[in-house]
């Protein structure tokens, strides 16, 4: 990623009267008081920031980096050189509520932010775990993605409408379902930067397997990141330090 340029409205407020406890914050993120949490360190160790708008055009990559490696960084890099984004801009994103688990207890959160920032990078907590969610939270942003996340944005499984079954739906509508959903995403004018990785049967990206032909207005929406693979498994990473 490029260099920091310019000045960085995230760190001003980070050294301002407007920072605060990051374990205050993310106390009051789990309980759903606060809509997000951005986590900075200034030299003084992990501030956070409640709520604070993001620079439009900032890079977002969602995951748990539980823990944060290589390959997240990498990840990280590239998509910034496909949105030619400053380092500044990008933020790595945690969402502490999880559909089968629950939510993540706040000394965990602390040690993963932890270990994000102490590699000069920093973290956006949220509660957002759908991506019209985190779209209404970053408005004008772009999202870093792997192929698997790719594939479940244009998953009619997920953008179905409350009441509406895959088994009793035809296959224009699961289309237009998708579409739908799409039509939202871009109303907030977001982007995604899309790296290939190892799906199934093989490594696949959106130009070798694409999963919908996607209409004109979506043009530019979803943009690859070329001769790149993402191999590490954060869970063999714990299993080995374990």
């Amino acid at each position: 990623m490029s260099e920091l340029h310019g000045d960085d409205p995230i760190v001003a407020l980070a050294k301002s009267s407007e920072a605060g406890s990051l374990q205050d914050l993310l106390a009051r993120l789990v309980a759903g008081s606060v809509s997000h949490v951005v986590a900075v360190d200034v030299g003084s160790g992990a501030v956070g920031l409640d709520s604070p708008s993001l620079p439009a055009g900032s890079l977002v990559l969602p995951g748990s980096f539980n823990p944060l490696h290589e390959g997240h960084e990498e990840m990280a890099r590239r998509s910034a050189e496909v949105t030619s984004r400053y380092s500044k801009d990008v933020f790595f994103e945690i969402c502490v509520v999880n559909a089968d688990k629950g939510a993540i207890d706040v000394d965990e959160l602390i040690r993963r932010i932890q270990g994000v920032v102490a590699r000069g990078y920093r973290v956006l907590a949220t509660r957002a775990s759908l991506f019209d969610a985190k779209a209404a939270l970053c408005p004008g942003c772009d999202f870093a993605v792997g192929y698997d996340t790719y594939r479940r944005i244009l998953d009619a499984k997920y953008a179905a409408p409350a009441g509406q079954s895959l088994e009793s739906s035809t296959a224009e509508e699961r289309r237009s379902w998708v579409l739908e959903a799409l039509r939202r995403l871009k109303c907030h004018r977001v982007h995604f930067v899309v790296a290939g990785r190892v799906d199934g049967d093989g490594f696949k990206t959106m130009d070798t397997d694409p999963v919908m032909e996607l209409p004109e207005e979506f043009e530019g929406m979803f943009l690859p990141v070329p001769n790149f693979r993402l191999d590490i498994s954060s869970s063999a990473l714990r299993a080995q330090s374990s």
